[in-house]
């Protein structure tokens, strides 16, 4: 028989750590404890965005870097990391051309 394509991954439990678990898009999510009412809910959340995106489920801004963001922590890291006499002219020049792009 061919395998149905449109069928929801199934909830399991992941056996190191006992947690609920679905793999959706390749990407593992635990849901808590599993057998628990709160794994359900999550369960059914993340199955019910995962329908309505079309079967791509979007990943959370908070996840999400952007170049600017970037650039502004590594800006930090080298003030605080670099000695201010040695100024490190190729960093400033490659994160101003960098903010350009």
């Amino acid at each position: 028989m061919p395998r149905l394509i449109h069928r929801l991954p199934k909830l399991r439990k992941h056996r190191a750590s006992g947690q609920a678990l679905v793999t959706l898009n390749g990407h593992d999510h635990y849901l808590g404890r599993y057998g628990t009412k709160s794994s359900k809910q999550q369960y059914d959340r993340l199955c019910g965005e995962y329908l309505s995106s079309g079967g791509a489920l979007l990943q959370d801004s908070r996840d999400e870097l952007s170049i600017v963001e970037l650039l502004d922590g590594f800006a930090r890291y080298a003030k605080s990391y670099y000695s201010p006499d040695s100024s490190e002219p190729h960093n400033k020049l490659v994160i101003k051309r960098l903010r350009i792009a």
